[in-house]
Parts: structure tokens; sequence; C-alpha cells
């Protein structure tokens, strides 16, 4: 009996994960001025990134993790990315994702916020937190 139940709370678990990274693929318009000079507009799918100028990286899910991601006033579920494999592709105007030399990114998390959705880019090998130092901060709306 405690197998069964602790298999139907991983499999809700799972459930609730694609339904969160359900939610945010599609098409994002840059918002703020790092994502429009950046990265331009987006698209996420389900295990990979596109940005404007065609350039992509290609993620994997490793969980979901709340708080008040890139300083947002109110703590969110932002979906945590591992990038598959670590990479700082260059974008518009020759601009790189992370642009630190020797340093490329290792995950993504993929945070809403109103009707927009916040790209926070981290290098390293530790899961991201909420707390932790990024790399990049870009914003788009819907």
């Amino acid at each position: 009996m405690r197998i069964i139940g602790a298999l139907t709370g991983l499999a809700m678990l799972g459930l609730a994960q694609g339904a969160a990274a359900a939610d945010l693929a599609g098409s994002w318009f840059a918002l703020s001025n790092t994502a429009v000079s950046i990265t331009g507009d987006i698209t996420v799918s389900a295990d990979a990134i596109t940005f404007q100028n065609g350039a992509k990286i290609h993620i994997a899910p490793d969980g979901t993790a709340k708080g008040t991601w890139a300083g947002q006033s109110a703590p969110v579920d932002g979906a945590i990315y591992r990038l598959d494999p670590p990479e700082d592709p260059v974008l518009l105007n020759g601009n790189q994702f992370c642009g630190l030399p020797g340093n490329k990114p290792t995950y993504v998390v993929l945070a809403p916020f109103d009707e927009g959705l916040s790209l926070i880019v981290y290098t390293g090998d530790a899961k991201p937190t909420p707390d932790a130092d990024t790399c990049s901060i870009y914003n788009y709306s819907k």
C-alpha cells in the first residue's frame, strides 16, 4: 500500500512539472532592455529555447523551486532546466547569452510573473536556487 501511495505521489509530481513547463511553452516577446538588445523574442519548447536570430539552446527539465526568482516581488514556482550541453551562443548584435569568459551557462530558470516570464541564466555545477547569483536576467511578455 505504501509503495502505491509513493508511486502515485511521484506521478503527480511529474504531472505538476509537466503542466508548469507546458504553460511556459510558446512565443514570448522581448520586454526588458537586455532581452530586446541581446536575445530578442524567444520560443520555448519542451527541450529547447530558440532565440530571435535562430540560435538555440537545448534544455532538460531538472525540477521546480518556489521563491522570489530574479528579485520578483512575490514567490513563484520557477521551472529549472539544465543546458544540455552547456553553451553560450552568440545572439543579437554579436552579444552572448551569458558573456562571462570561460563560464558557459549550465542552467536556466523560467519564472512566470504577472503576464510575463523571466529567463534567468546561471553558470556552475550547482542547481540554482532563488537566491543564487545569476549570469543574466531577461524578461518577456506574451
